[in-house]
């Protein structure tokens, strides 16, 4: 990414989150630039997947900012909040369809809720949708009647439903078999290449990390924050913390 390209769509500053009187993590610091494939990393239990319910205002922090496109949604109000929604798409981990909705209705909810597009417009936009991600002709499918990579896709497909500009993913590749989850790392690539997305993907995948991220930062329960943050490629050989080299080559890791 050229100098000239890197405007800042999300930063967190300062931000500490955690449950109660609990700390999950604090001294939270980091920019996300227009276009780029971010993705949260760490071991199981630092606080990955809470990082990314706090960005998407799923939760209040216990202090701190989180900017979005020049908007703070650590003190947004609902109505605030119910904008920012309109802001940026979520892929959850299950791809949280509705199991009585064909493919096609799926997609088409957000469309009903927050458009006012006709029946016939809202209809063409969702078969557009998962043309996108490879499921033209899979429309009329039931959620029971396909895989779980082809969940995954359609899943992304209603996040995409209103053209954000932002998509973050709760593990994309969880449950999925490697052949299925190199395609959904390829279909990403493609999507920001073509769409120009801002990507925030959280994941303990390294492979995925390795195929997609521009760049991470890597969570450690024991500070409760951040340890690393750079290109993956180059921390796997060149970090200076012996346990981010390790944890990035799979090697053995301290307990």
């Amino acid at each position: 990414m050229q100098a000239q390209d890197r405007k800042t769509v999300i930063e967190v500053t300062d931000l500490e989150i955690g449950y109660g009187d609990m700390i999950v993590l604090k001294n939270i610091n980091f920019k996300i630039f227009k276009g780029e494939i971010f993705v949260i990393l760490g071991g199981s239990g630092c606080g990955k997947s809470t990082l990314l319910k706090h960005m998407i205002g799923l939760y209040e922090p216990m202090s701190g900012d989180i900017v979005i496109k020049g908007r703070n949604m650590a003190d947004a109000s609902e109505d605030d909040k119910d904008e920012f929604f309109l802001e940026f798409g979520v892929l959850y981990q299950s791809g949280a369809l509705f199991s009585s909705l064909t493919l096609e209705e799926n997609v088409a909810l957000p469309l009903r809720e927050f458009t006012d597009l006709s029946e016939d417009m809202i209809s063409s936009v969702a078969k557009h949708k998962l043309s996108l991600v490879g499921l033209e002709g899979f429309e009329s499918f039931m959620p029971s009647e396909i895989s779980g990579g082809m969940k995954k896709r359609a899943g992304l497909a209603r996040a995409m439903a209103l053209d954000p500009e932002i998509l973050f993913f709760d593990e994309p590749s969880a449950g999925l078999d490697p052949i299925s989850s190199a395609g959904l790392d390829k279909l990403i690539l493609e999507l920001r290449d073509t769409l120009g997305t801002t990507m925030v993907i959280v994941t303990h995948e390294l492979d995925s990390i390795y195929s997609v991220a521009d760049r991470v930062v890597i969570l450690d329960n024991k500070i409760k924050g951040i340890i690393e943050e750079g290109d993956p490629r180059k921390l796997r050989e060149n970090s200076r913390n012996e346990w981010v080299r390790q944890f990035l080559n799979r090697s053995n890791m301290r307990g």
